[in-house]
């Protein structure tokens, strides 16, 4: 699909007026420059999308609408590396109560095979919270939506499934 000349022109100069603008923008949200260039880059793509125009770039109009896409667009990274880091402590919490003193280490044996075992001794319902949250990485939004159940329900299953497991540990 080829944007038209007038529009492909206008996204220039958006990008001439209000690249470091947005990129000052996203920083202060995100505190990470190559972040904050995603942003500025997801930010001209959505532009593009949109078709977004405006008869003059230098317009204040142009302006508030660039800086409301910049901002959404530093958010939703934001949000997605909040998800992502919490999706990192659900694992890092599994890996603790997996690791625990009453389970040796076994060299000859991945941890798959030895995770393996245990969460499948686990209630079905529980075993599919921790394959949605630690082996595929889902958010508990995401569980929660595959699941169909309450993200309360996500958080309160996980936090059983952890408690079995480490009883499962201990009697191993």
């Amino acid at each position: 699909m080829a944007l038209p000349t007038n529009r492909i022109s206008f996204i220039e100069n958006c990008y001439e007026l209000y690249e470091q603008k947005m990129f000052r923008v996203a920083l202060s949200v995100l505190h990470d420059e190559s972040l904050a260039e995603d942003a500025v880059q997801d930010a001209f793509l959505q532009l593009i999308k949109h078709k977004v125009f405006f008869p003059k770039a230098d317009s204040d109009d142009c302006k508030r609408y660039i800086i409301t896409v910049i901002k959404n667009a530093s958010i939703n990274i934001y949000n997605k590396r909040k998800n992502e880091n919490k999706i990192v402590s659900y694992s890092e919490n599994l890996e603790e109560v997996i690791s625990s003193e009453a389970v040796e280490p076994d060299i000859t044996t991945n941890e798959g095979a030895v995770c393996t075992p245990l969460i499948n001794s686990l209630p079905e319902k529980y075993q599919d919270v921790v394959d949605c949250l630690v082996v595929r990485e889902y958010s508990v939004r995401q569980t929660a939506d595959k699941l169909g159940i309450t993200e309360a329900n996500v958080r309160k299953r996980y936090e059983r499934a952890k408690k079995l497991l480490r009883q499962n540990c201990k009697e191993a």
